[in-house]
């Protein structure tokens, strides 16, 4: 690969803007099953607000280290740390304004800023817990994530009136977006330790994590099979995207790999894949 092409890649996934691609794809998945439609500002809000709670989280995380981290993102955040605090709060203004700009007059504006508000109280809470409440950080970041690109889609369906399978996928994603923070704690659990973070790896220890990756593994794999049958031929396109991305944690977690920023990178990756949709 090219260089700068690399470098280029490399900085999209420190600053975290793989993961916000991957939020506003997840979020196309379900308009799109429901046959919503979502206007260009949905999409940029949901942005802003994952960048600013993914950096602030890394800023939470760089701020504990005292020397220079081992982790390729925590350095960067190290070194930059006051840039990317003014960025995080010029973000912040900027979501806010816009978000009171076009969603003065819809439940979206008091949902989403609950949402927001409980995301960075339980980070919060999860940070200074430390080891005790570690356990638990992965379980409450799936969760949070997939409620914030549900929640535009949910609010605009009709429940009363239209078919819900789209609930099934919700259940899907977040079984996807937990196998995805439980394996990438499992591949940072050394570097956690050595710099004092805490999460599910460095609480259960490597192989009872591993255990847990492949009974998660398992039950995703024969859950895409319950998809395929028990829903409309409608669903399948859904269905087959999202055990794309699936497939593409199960096999690099079986390989082994010894490249860790490679393999971030490529998780991270899959979480685009919904915008395949767009061509269908």
């Amino acid at each position: 690969m090219n260089q700068k092409i690399r470098k280029f890649f490399e900085k999209f996934n420190v600053l975290s803007l793989d993961v916000v691609s991957g939020a506003c794809a997840g979020m196309y998945f379900f308009s799109d099953m429901m046959r919503i439609s979502l206007f260009w500002y949905y999409y940029l809000l949901l942005g802003m607000a994952v960048w600013a709670i993914y950096t602030f989280d890394h800023l939470l995380d760089a701020r504990k280290v005292y020397r220079r981290a081992l982790t390729k993102r925590h350095r960067f955040h190290q070194r930059h740390f006051g840039r990317l605090a003014g960025a995080l709060g010029a973000v912040g203004i900027a979501g806010l304004l816009l978000a009171f700009s076009y969603l003065r007059s819809s439940p979206l504006l008091e949902a989403g800023l609950l949402v927001f508000a409980l995301i960075i109280l339980i980070m919060l809470t999860l940070h200074w817990g430390g080891e005790k409440t570690a356990v638990a950080k992965e379980f409450a970041i799936a969760g949070f994530y997939v409620l914030g690109i549900v929640l535009a889609p949910a609010l605009r369906h009709d429940f009363d009136f239209a078919p819900n399978p789209w609930l099934f996928y919700v259940l899907a994603y977040f079984l996807l977006a937990w196998y995805n923070l439980v394996y990438l704690s499992y591949l940072d659990g050394a570097l956690d330790r050595a710099e004092g973070h805490h999460s599910i790896a460095t609480v259960l220890g490597k192989n009872k994590t591993r255990k847990l990756l492949w009974v998660m593994g398992l039950l995703g794999l024969g859950y895409t099979v319950f998809l395929f049958f028990y829903l409309s031929s409608y669903y399948h396109r859904f269905t087959l995207v999202w055990a794309l991305m699936l497939l593409i944690h199960v096999i690099s977690f079986v390989e082994r790999p010894e490249n860790i920023a490679v393999v971030r990178r490529r998780l991270e990756a899959s979480f685009s894949l919904p915008l395949l949709l767009l061509l269908v």
